[in-house]
């Protein structure tokens, strides 16, 4: 074989060779993520939740991507937030996500 081969060659088995190395180390380091389940949160904890930030129900309806209504809505309990919505309400209730305006 010539030369040019032989660089190819061992440069393509060093990068199969580091990659599965490295999907190796993922699949270990996924293994160890800790998700918390989604909170429930009653009409008066969203409010709650909500004038902690300072925000209009627009406003906080703006920043989580859904309507006005939406908002009055799980502020009254007429309608209850998604997963996602859960999640981003958990994260404001805990202090470790911030709205800044």
């Amino acid at each position: 074989m010539s030369k040019a081969f032989d660089i190819l060659s061992s440069a393509l088995d060093e990068a199969i060779e580091n990659s599965t190395a490295e999907e190796k180390f993922l699949r270990e380091d996924t293994l160890s993520i800790e998700i918390e389940p989604l909170g429930q949160y009653t009409a008066a904890d969203i409010k709650e939740i909500r004038s902690k930030t300072g925000l209009t129900q627009s406003l906080f309806a703006k920043w989580f991507g859904v309507s006005t209504r939406t908002v009055e809505a799980w502020e009254s309990g007429r309608n209850k937030p998604s997963g996602p919505s859960n999640r981003l309400l958990g994260l404001l209730k805990s202090n470790r996500l911030s709205i800044a305006h």
